[in-house]
């Protein structure tokens, strides 16, 4: 019997990246997802792409900012199966700007997107689990929620926020058999990270990453092994935890590379 037979799953930006490695996972693992995103095109492909894989999915085009994205996701599921067994709220945006220039209305929409949504979906989806009894919500943040990594404020606030979050719901609802707790995952080989930078720089982050103990981007299915752990009844008894799947990376407080570099730079004629 695979781990998710019988269950079913709501994955937030699930058309690419992340977000579709994990309901490919947990589908594969037999969980019935609903995925959504905000790009009609790519959702559709990628739930026609699961569903060929023989996976039960369907798709739900949405905006994680719109203030009822969590009812409307959470009745959808209800209306399709009766029960919401698994919450993975992943879907992110960057909005890369100097602290001094971050516009109000950019902060506020990467705020309500990344945080304000997840909240609501995950109290949406609470309330059918304390009914059953069972349930589990996995948050996906972000290591940038640890430490500052460019400027990336309003998505280091966001996931930040996250963390604690996920402390406050796994404490609240323990008791109702329903688990909350985080993934917070380093530099991911995803569309959005090769599309951020240039094709050469890419090929180093995947062999010969220095900044990374490991010395490579991870890989999409590292982080969904991680997430169908947390999401599964092997983690029956882990809540309130973050699960940082860095590579390494926040061990590695990077100092000493750095300096070593800067003096042989200063003692070059």
């Amino acid at each position: 019997m695979a781990r998710f037979d019988g269950k079913t799953a709501i994955i937030t930006g699930g058309s690419k990246g992340l977000g579709f490695g994990f309901a490919d996972r947990l589908g594969s693992e037999g969980a019935k997802v609903l995925i959504t995103a905000r790009t009609e095109s790519e959702l559709v492909a990628a739930e026609k792409e699961l569903v060929d894989r023989g996976i039960d999915a369907f798709s739900i085009v949405g905006d994680m900012a719109s203030p009822s994205i969590g009812d409307e996701l959470v009745d959808a599921a209800m209306s399709r199966w009766g029960q919401v067994d698994v919450v993975v709220n992943n879907a992110g945006l960057f909005d890369a700007a100097d602290f001094l220039d971050i516009a109000l209305d950019n902060w506020n929409y990467v705020i309500n997107a990344m945080l304000t949504g997840p909240f609501l979906l995950a109290q949406a989806a609470a309330r059918q689990m304390v009914k059953a009894g069972k349930g589990s919500i996995v948050n996906i943040s972000s290591i940038d929620g640890h430490v500052a990594d460019g400027p990336y404020t309003s998505y280091g606030a966001a996931k930040a926020g996250l963390h604690t979050m996920t402390k406050y719901i796994a404490t609240e609802l323990g008791r109702h058999g329903v688990r909350c707790n985080s993934i917070s995952p380093g530099w991911v080989d995803t569309p959005m990270v090769a599309s951020s930078v240039s094709e050469e720089m890419h090929d180093r982050m995947l062999q010969g990453f220095t900044r990374v103990p490991l010395r490579r981007l991870l890989t999409v299915d590292e982080l969904a092994a991680a997430c169908a752990f947390l999401a599964s009844d092997d983690a029956s008894g882990v809540t309130g935890i973050d699960l940082v799947v860095d590579g390494g990376t926040l061990a590695d407080a990077h100092i000493i590379p750095v300096a070593d570099n800067l003096l042989k730079l200063a003692n070059l004629d």
